[in-house]
């Protein structure tokens, strides 16, 4: 795709190539990765989710990271939810990423489990998991602990998925460990209060994502990039995180991962983290009853005051982790809307890809306005009815905001 003659230096850094290990990607804007629920029931993808990034590649972007995809099944979380557990969804995924490539595209799986945050319909057979006994307070049950060997098993179904993801063809996997997931409790001394090899202190909170690389790397080899999506913190604190997770990044990074995408927040406080906008209740179907949508109203009313937001939010967590000595791409996504913040972000050397996710499901062809030098602002308004119709509901991820 050609540049336009009249973008400055500043500005045309957004439409620069960058390499991450062996993946060549034509400019820095990645679609940040969200979850879908376009899967079947055993977690292959349809054509439904294939036409939805097929038009994503087709819309500019660099880089496009699937929504959580489930590494092993005891690690669904969601209804409709990707899945990588076995081989014989392979030829599926390859069909799938064929049709992706054919449109130019480049995209990353990023694999997952669950772990305490999981929709009550899937646990009618099975308890959520979770490093300790701690509630989850959204949909107010309790975790179960996890013991040695379902440790050990979770750790070789991220292995065996991440080279099912190589031999299906996509272009790198991402090691999903953010966003209150299982891998993510286990970085958080809120979430993990175990006082045996997997938690303690803040090296031990650490082994297992340690773990999980290492069988990952095994079976992908060096020149298969392996991104991370790493989680800083359960709170965000004027734009910073609480309790500050930064040295897990950074052991990251000395573990050898290729690229880092940074995020803060659970399930549990999502519009006031990672999904900063407004949080339409009225949206939920009645699967949900009576007493948890009153109380889920009240959260509403109670986050309320700190869902707004005017720019990107993880901007301060990113600077601090440069300065820290992060030195592997940092990918970063969270309240991008306009091409001067993305621009200046990498000029300023913030962040090396600049990632979107709600605004290119409004509107997947915004990087190829951008290139074209139509420097238009998103018209995503956050409203945020996507997230619940597909995080709470369970239904395909769309855009609801019919105002243009």
């Amino acid at each position: 795709m050609k540049k336009p003659d009249n973008i400055s230096g500043t500005e045309e850094k957004v439409f620069d190539p960058i390499t991450i290990n062996t993946l060549e990607l034509k400019n820095r804007i990645f679609k940040a990765p969200t979850l879908e629920c376009m899967a079947t029931e055993d977690g292959a993808p349809t054509q439904k989710l294939t036409r939805f990034y097929k038009r994503t590649a087709k819309g500019g972007s660099g880089l496009m990271i699937t929504g959580l995809s489930y590494a092993g099944k005891e690690g669904k979380a969601y209804l409709g939810q990707n899945g990588i557990y076995d081989d014989s969804l392979i030829p599926a995924w390859k069909e799938f990423t064929d049709e992706i490539h054919e449109a130019d595209g480049k995209i990353v799986m990023q694999i997952t489990h669950g772990g305490r945050q999981v929709d009550p319909r899937l646990l009618t057979d099975r308890k959520a998991k979770a490093p300790s006994n701690v509630p989850n307070i959204m949909y107010l049950y309790k975790a179960q602990k996890l013991e040695e060997d379902e440790i050990e098993k979770i750790i070789k179904d991220f292995g065996e998925a991440a080279r099912r993801v190589k031999e299906a063809g996509f272009d790198g996997v991402q090691i999903h460990s953010s966003g209150g997931y299982l891998l993510a409790s286990f970085l958080s001394p809120i979430t993990n209060r175990r006082k045996d090899a997997w938690g303690g202190d803040e090296k031990r909170r650490f082994h297992l994502f340690e773990k999980i690389y290492k069988n990952v790397r095994s079976n992908v080899g060096d020149d298969f990039p392996v991104f991370a999506k790493v989680h800083l913190g359960d709170f965000m604190v004027m734009g910073h995180p609480y309790p500050a997770n930064y040295q897990a990044a950074l052991w990251m990074q000395d573990l050898g991962v290729d690229a880092l995408e940074i995020a803060m927040g659970v399930f549990e406080n999502a519009m006031i983290t990672f999904a900063k906008g407004k949080m339409p209740i009225r949206m939920v179907d009645d699967h949900i009853g009576p007493f948890k949508r009153f109380y889920w109203k009240t959260t509403e009313w109670t986050y309320k005051p700190l869902s707004g937001f005017k720019k990107p939010y993880f901007q301060k967590a990113a600077r601090q982790l440069k300065k820290r000595g992060l030195t592997i791409p940092l990918l970063l996504a969270g309240g991008v809307r306009r091409y001067d913040e993305a621009a200046a972000f990498l000029d300023e050397g913030t962040a090396d890809l600049i990632g979107m996710g709600r605004p290119l499901l409004r509107e997947p062809n915004l990087p190829n306005k951008w290139m074209k030098g139509d420097k238009v602002e998103s018209s995503c308004i956050s409203c945020n009815k996507c997230t619940i119709d597909m995080g709470i509901n369970g239904n395909p991820l769309k855009c609801h905001d019919t105002s243009n």
